[in-house]
């Protein structure tokens, strides 16, 4: 089985299966899928020719354009939002309101298994972007993780949604990176109500708060700032936190 099918073919059974999907739930299942293909070092490399080197990313990008790489998959070229989340389907076929109406109640019954992938992906892409950065990896449990470098500690959490997050929970230690790494969204409407509620809070605390960008595979800082420039050359946009805090502020934000 080349690398391309052990990717393609589940992910053709899924969209068989799921004529009508979550964004959100495509998303996280593509990541799941490429994470349980348990790619070679070759396989990832010639893969990575073709979708770039954030594979996951890569496929879903693709399963979106009009050129996919999965030439058999169902093309979803159109959507709508139900509740709020986009779904993607077939223009091809109709559906009628109940269709739709089965497709909601699917993605909310699989909730909390797709939490579960996604605080995996969460995890498995800080570990390597720290590592990118000079860390190792010295200590973990379920959502917390401890890296380490030349003279520098990093003390990590991961969080999938920032309304889930408690600050008061955290408490940074003098000479450390205190991390939270929370997953991105469709909208940005919770990241500007949680800013404005614990972003001086949070920054007071000393707390680093970043968010990975799940559609592109990226890792951003949101709130706080690191002086290690390892870890600051690492990030897709550096600036963002400051720019958040320029743009957002009580003051600033209409």
């Amino acid at each position: 089985m080349t690398e391309i099918e052990k990717i393609a073919g589940p992910l053709r059974e899924l969209l068989r299966e799921r004529e009508i999907i979550a964004r959100c739930e495509l998303l996280l299942r593509t990541y799941d899928i490429v994470r349980s293909a348990k790619l070679s070092e070759p396989e990832r490399l010639e893969l990575e020719k073709t979708v770039g080197e954030r594979i996951a990313p890569g496929i879903f990008a693709s399963i979106m354009s009009q050129e996919p790489i999965f030439n058999d998959l169902p093309k979803l070229d159109t959507y709508t939002q139900i509740d709020g989340r986009i779904f993607h389907f077939l223009h091809t076929k109709k559906y009628s309101k109940q269709d739709y109406a089965n497709a909601n109640s699917k993605l909310l019954r699989d909730l909390p298994e797709l939490k579960i992938i996604l605080q995996q992906c969460l995890v498995d892409r800080l570990k390597d972007f720290m590592n990118d950065a000079g860390y190792t990896l010295s200590a973990q449990s379920r959502q917390d993780l401890t890296f380490s470098a030349a003279k520098r500690t990093a003390k990590a959490f991961v969080a999938t949604s920032v309304k889930s997050l408690d600050i008061n929970n955290y408490n940074p230690v003098p000479g450390a990176d205190y991390i939270i790494l929370a997953a991105s969204s469709e909208t940005l409407e919770q990241f500007v109500q949680f800013f404005l509620e614990f972003g001086a809070k949070a920054e007071d605390k000393g707390l680093q708060i970043w968010i990975m960008n799940l559609e592109k595979g990226t890792i951003d800082p949101f709130i706080g700032y690191t002086t290690d420039l390892d870890i600051y050359n690492q990030f897709d946009n550096p600036r963002l936190a400051e720019m958040v805090r320029n743009n957002w502020s009580r003051g600033s934000y209409q």
